[in-house]
């Protein structure tokens, strides 16, 4: 009875090492599997990666860069007339090679330009043309002559005025004295002191009553004047 107790024994150890041999296989078995199961995301992952990195090269061939904006600076272009060369020139709105060696040519025959506005004399540059070129063009210490004008300014909505002979100075006394009261006029005897147009036509209606004067003294009849009045005139009248 003994005997078949220990081979029991044995037959049981035997079993539950096949058993424990079974777990082991299985386990491994499925831990190979999730191995090849890693292996093959990461597989897959590093293969869209590729795929990504070779499309993102293709897109760079194919799409164009960019454009990038580049800015200039420019120039205010402004030149001396009387120093720039032709080509110089040319640079200007609406000047060519032929106007450029027009200007040249003007220069050299008058010396200088005076100022920018006599640009315009030269053949082929009108006032067009120099307004475009105006602001780009100048000369050092421009001269400005004004023509002196010499005829007086005439306006046409106001009519001449007569010129106004001229008259002789009214005669006074002295240039007459002595008046002779014999010949002298009414208007030659006012210039007498104390004789008026009244006093005067007087003096000759007594002249005509006398048919002449014989004396200065005579005057003393006329009714009007006063004995200090006719000596007042007896200085400058005569007779004769």
């Amino acid at each position: 009875m003994t005997v078949p107790n220990k081979r029991g024994k044995e037959a049981a150890l035997i079993i539950t090492a096949g058993m424990i041999l079974a777990g082991s296989a299985a386990w491994h078995l499925a831990d190979s599997s999730r191995e090849k199961e890693d292996i093959a995301v990461i597989t897959h992952s590093e293969a869209t990666s590729a795929t990504a990195s070779a499309e993102v090269t293709a897109a760079e061939k194919t799409t164009p860069a960019p454009m990038t904006t580049t800015q200039t600076a420019t120039t205010f272009l402004l030149l001396d007339i009387n120093s720039a060369t032709a080509e110089e020139l040319t640079h200007l709105n609406g000047i060519g090679e032929h106007l450029a060696a027009a200007i040249i040519e003007y220069r050299t025959q008058h010396g200088r330009f005076l100022n920018i506005e006599e640009l315009m004399e030269v053949s082929g540059i009108g006032e067009s043309t120099f307004t475009d070129i105006r602001e780009h063009i100048y000369v050092v210490d421009p001269v400005y002559t004004t023509a002196i004008q010499t005829e007086k300014p005439t306006n046409p909505d106001i009519e001449p005025t007569e010129e106004v002979e001229e008259t002789e100075p009214p005669l006074t006394l002295e240039d007459v004295a002595p008046i002779n009261i014999n010949t002298a006029d009414a208007e030659t005897l006012t210039l007498l002191p104390h004789v008026n147009e009244d006093t005067a036509e007087e003096i000759i209606e007594l002249r005509e009553k006398l048919e002449r004067f014989s004396h200065t003294y005579e005057l003393l009849y006329v009714d009007s004047l006063t004995q200090s009045e006719v000596a007042d005139i007896l200085g400058y009248v005569t007779v004769e």
